[in-house]
């Protein structure tokens, strides 16, 4: 080993705070090996064990990490730099989330607020259940819903001849209610209401009632809460054979009936006697009590009986109030004393 004797520059600079002293940086390398090397065989080291430089000898190489040393580690290195990574690049970024996409409007298939319905632009219309303004299509208001037969706008819709209903169900039309041919006894079997319509002209029906085949209710008095095949309809202006009219229906389908109860017809149903006798026309059979229900007796015993040992109720046809049933009854054979057969009975019947 050489030791090698240098002047120390620090003598030189007055021995100034941190000088730098070559021979003792000479030592250093000296015990350590001539070239700094641990092993002493003076062979060059392959690497810097403190650098991040490659090993492959470039010292500007970078450190081993990858990428751009300026850019920000958080970033996407595979996107635009300026792009938020929390954000949705399909939205945007006006439109508030929780709005469906858009403001509400007419149109948009939603209720929103202010509508009273909204079945989206391609099914609002005129002719439609809602309106293009959002706005029910109801009766009244002129416009055809698909379950009106007519509407003929506010304030016309009235109970007269041609117009259309206030429930905007059917134009109001003129029926007239008739006279059946006569019939002897009160056995109508073995179908009474068959037998009814059978005394009827063609293209009329008997305002005659049979429990569970033609009725209008099962017990309510002067409603039509249970009808079957019944003859009579809502709205609609019955007449008499000379075209006075009768009575003139509204959601109820019977006659003379106002809000739940009994009120005269206009005219009778059958026009005044001018030649007498006048009791030729018989009783009006109707087989229903004067409140519309069903009669279960005064029947003649269910309609099976001619004879005088039965009972029935009939209405008086020249009659405004008492023309279903009167409360006097005449016996089933329908004659008098000697026999003769001058009640004969008849069947109001009503033009279809």
């Amino acid at each position: 080993m050489h030791t090698y004797r240098l002047i120390s520059i620090c003598s030189v600079l007055a021995l100034a705070p941190g000088c730098f002293s070559p021979e003792e940086e000479v030592e250093s390398i000296n015990a350590s090996g001539e070239d700094g090397s641990t092993g002493g065989t003076g062979s060059e080291s392959t690497a810097g064990p403190t650098t991040g430089s490659d090993p492959t000898g470039d010292p500007t190489t970078a450190s081993p990490t990858t990428g751009d040393p300026t850019t920000d580690p958080t970033e996407d290195p595979s996107g635009d730099p300026t792009t938020d990574p929390t954000e949705d690049p399909t939205e945007d970024p006006t439109v508030d989330p929780t709005s469906g996409g858009e403001d509400p409007f007419c149109g948009d298939g939603n209720v929103d607020p202010g509508e009273e319905c909204d079945d989206g632009l391609d099914n609002n219309g005129l002719d439609q259940s809602c309106l293009p303004d959002c706005n029910l299509n109801v009766c009244g208001d002129g416009n055809l819903a698909p379950d009106e037969f007519c509407d003929d706008g506010e304030g016309n819709n009235v109970l007269e001849v041609g117009a259309c209903a206030p429930d905007c169900s059917r134009v109001i039309e003129e029926k007239e209610i008739s006279f059946s041919s006569t019939f002897e006894g009160g056995n109508l079997q073995p179908n009474p209401v068959g037998f009814a319509d059978g005394q009827c002209p063609a293209g009329t029906l008997a305002l005659f009632s049979v429990a569970g085949v033609r009725q209008a209710t099962n017990g309510t008095p002067f409603e039509a809460d249970a009808m079957m095949d019944w003859p009579l309809q809502p709205y609609t202006a019955y007449v008499r054979s000379n075209g006075d009219p009768i009575w003139m229906t509204e959601s109820v389908p019977l006659l003379g009936v106002r809000d739940g109860g009994a009120e005269p017809l206009e005219n009778p149903v059958g026009l005044a006697c001018s030649i007498p006798p006048c009791l030729v026309y018989g009783p009006g059979v109707t087989g229903l009590n004067s409140d519309w229900t069903t009669a279960l007796s005064d029947n003649c015993n269910g309609w099976t009986s001619n004879t005088d040992a039965s009972q029935l109720d009939g209405g008086v046809i020249n009659s405004t109030t008492e023309f279903l049933a009167s409360g006097d009854t005449v016996g089933c054979s329908l004659e008098d004393e000697s026999g003769v057969g001058f009640q004969l009975p008849r069947f109001y019947c009503v033009e279809q």
